[in-house]
C-alpha cells in the first residue's frame, strides 16, 4: 500500500455532520474502515447489484440517528482497496454494530475488510499554553470551493515523547504548530486520539483541494524537532475523493 509522509496536526473544529451534532469538548469516536470488493461482485446479474446496493443504502439509512458516515473513493490511488468510510458516533460499539450490520448485506457479503482503526476526539493538550497562536488557529477559514481530497494518516510517537516533560512537549508543539498556520486556509484537518485503543498514537485526516499545499504542509512539518518522535508515519496513508454512501455505492453496481 502506498505510503505518504505523516505529521501530527493541531485541530481546532466542532462536529456538525449529516444532521447528528455533539458539542465541541464531548469526545466522538471514530472508525475508520478501508474495504476492497471481490471478483465476484462484479459476476452478478446487473439487477442483484443493484439490490444489494439498495440494501446497503437503506441499513446506512437506517442508523442516520447513531452515526454519521464520510464516505471517499479510493480505487486508483490507494492499492488494495475501492473506498473508504469514516464513522462518528457516542460510542464506538456503534460503529463496530454498523459495519457488522453491513457486512450482511447483499453487498457487504462481498467487501473485503482491508484496514481499519478507531480514535476519540478529546480537548486540546498542547494549543491552550500559547493562546496567541491558538486564536489564530481559530480564527482561520477554509476557504474555496468543497474539498475534492481526503488523506488519513496514523502516527505513533516513541516512548521518549511520552517522558518529556509536559513543559517540553508544548514547546515541540508550538514548533510544530507554527509552519501549519500558513496553510489553513487550503488544508481542513481533524485529529483523534488512539493510544490504548490502537497501534497507534493518532489519526489525522485531511480534506483539500490543493494537493501540492499539502505535500508542502507535510515537507514543513518534517523540518521540526517533534518530527524525531515518530516511529510510524503512515503505514498506511490513505488517499481517496470525497463521496457520499449513496455516490459509492452506484459506482460499485455500475
Amino acid at each position: 500500500m502506498p505510503v505518504l509522509l505523516s505529521l501530527l496536526f493541531i485541530t481546532v473544529v466542532q462536529f456538525c455532520l449529516s444532521g447528528l451534532s455533539w458539542a465541541a469538548d464531548a469526545p466522538v469516536f471514530g472508525t475508520f474502515a478501508l474495504y476492497e470488493v471481490d471478483k465476484d461482485w462484479k459476476d452478478l446479474p446487473m439487477e442483484e447489484r443493484q439490490k444489494g446496493g439498495e440494501e446497503a443504502k437503506a441499513l446506512l439509512e437506517a442508523f442516520t440517528s447513531q452515526v454519521t458516515v464520510d464516505g471517499y473513493w479510493t480505487y486508483g490511488l490507494t492499492t488494495e482497496s475501492h473506498f473508504l468510510l469514516r464513522l462518528h458516533s457516542a460510542e464506538l460499539k456503534t460503529n463496530q454494530q454498523l459495519l457488522t450490520q453491513l457486512r450482511s448485506t447483499r453487498l457487504g457479503r462481498h467487501l473485503d475488510l482491508e484496514y481499519t482503526i478507531s480514535g476519540v476526539t478529546k480537548g486540546l493538550n498542547y494549543a491552550p499554553d500559547f493562546p496567541d497562536l491558538l486564536q489564530q488557529l481559530k480564527g482561520a477559514k477554509y476557504e474555496g470551493d468543497p474539498s475534492t481530497y481526503a488523506i488519513m494518516i496514523p502516527i505513533r510517537k516513541n516512548a521518549e515523547w511520552w517522558n518529556l516533560s509536559k513543559e517540553d512537549r508544548v514547546a515541540l508543539m508550538k514548533e510544530h504548530t507554527i509552519p501549519t498556520v500558513a496553510y489553513l486556509k487550503t488544508v481542513k484537518r481533524k485529529l483523534y486520539h488512539s493510544t490504548g485503543i490502537s497501534d497507534v498514537d493518532f489519526l489525522t485526516i485531511f480534506e483539500t483541494n490543493n494537493l501540492v499545499d499539502f505535500n508542502d504542509l507535510v515537507i514543513a512539518l518534517r523540518m521540526v524537532r517533534e518530527d524525531i518522535f515518530n516511529v510510524q508515519l503512515g503505514e498506511p496513508t490513505i488517499i481517496g475523493t470525497l463521496k457520499s454512501w449513496n455516490d459509492i455505492v452506484d459506482l460499485l453496481v455500475k
